[in-house]
């Protein structure tokens, strides 16, 4: 048992309201960095998909379920929603169609869900992410002045590079490499501090975005802060629902609640209406909320979870 590690769990409840906070505060200066962000999802799925075996991926119907839930229903609620108001349709698209946390596989691990299952989604959430997204931007996005098939892979080559690559580049790495793939999966704790940090900057750059709206737009704004709130509950509702049928019910709700806020707040400014990148913003916040609370009760519990994760030293 890594004695380090575990002290550097105890912070993690406390690591996203840091984030968050500091974003807030120093957004003119986060506003400035932006062009880092890609770069920062790309190390941190790079690592993260790193330390995936592979060979743990099994497709089962609770995936299967809960990705038809997701498609379903960010889809299903856009259409709804469009007619009324483009910007808020956009907004609840991508609060549901954000796939999940790269970390979300070491926290539902410590609240006690199923490694294997956890691995599983999260490889086949990116790869149905990435062949869906250019699709559905090409008709809930400003693509009107191109042909569809332009539009698609101009949102496949910005889209590829952050999704796909670091998947291939993981699998590689394990396949052919495996002494450097040893040596990066003994800095597990990494990806989630980076990830901390890039939601930093991305929540920062959105309340910089935020500051210079209008106050036409602060009825918009805590419509979209609602809507993210019900989002958070819808997901991890049904995802404990969907889990319980298939006897994971902490990785269910992991899963299809826990979302990589960082990746849809990006997608969203670069291919829709800026505004609507609130409600992942947001999203964040109730997210955060919901599993520092989990955490903090499972500490309190006492639990032995360490033992779980995968040993890096195979």
């Amino acid at each position: 048992m890594n004695i380090k590690a575990i002290r550097l769990d105890q912070f993690r409840p406390y690591v996203l309201p840091v984030a968050l906070l500091l974003g807030s505060l120093f957004h003119v200066f986060c506003a400035r960095l932006q062009f880092i962000t890609p770069y920062l999802i790309f190390l941190i799925l790079f690592m993260t998909l790193c330390d995936m075996d592979v060979r743990d991926v099994r497709i089962k119907p609770l995936h299967i379920w809960l990705i038809l839930f997701q498609t379903g229903a960010a889809l299903g609620l856009y259409f709804i929603l469009r007619p009324f108001n483009q910007v808020i349709a956009q907004g609840t698209l991508m609060g549901i169609l954000a796939p999940v946390a790269v970390s979300s596989t070491v926290i539902a691990v410590i609240l006690g869900a199923r490694m294997a299952n956890m691995i599983t989604y999260t490889i086949l959430n990116y790869i149905v992410l990435a062949l869906t997204a250019p699709l559905i931007f090409t008709f809930a996005g400003d693509t009107a002045d191109i042909t569809f098939l332009v539009s698609a892979w101009l949102i496949i080559k910005r889209v590829a590079p952050i999704i796909v690559f670091p998947l291939i580049a993981a699998l590689l790495c394990q396949r052919f490499f495996p002494k450097i793939r040893k040596g990066i999966v003994r800095f597990r704790n990494v990806p989630f501090y980076l990830w901390a940090f890039a939601l930093t900057l991305v929540f920062g750059q959105t309340i910089e975005f935020i500051i210079h709206q209008n106050r036409s737009g602060i009825p918009a704004i805590l419509i979209m802060t609602l809507i993210s709130l019900l989002e958070c509950i819808l997901l991890f509702s049904v995802g404990r629902w969907i889990g319980n049928k298939y006897g994971d019910r902490v990785g269910g709700g992991q899963a299809l609640g826990q979302k990589n806020t960082l990746l849809a707040i990006w997608m969203t400014q670069m291919y829709l209406y800026p505004m609507a990148s609130i409600v992942p913003a947001t999203y964040v916040l109730w997210q955060n909320i919901w599993n520092s609370w989990q955490l903090w009760r499972v500490r309190a519990a006492g639990k032995v979870y360490q033992a779980q994760l995968p040993d890096a030293t195979k």
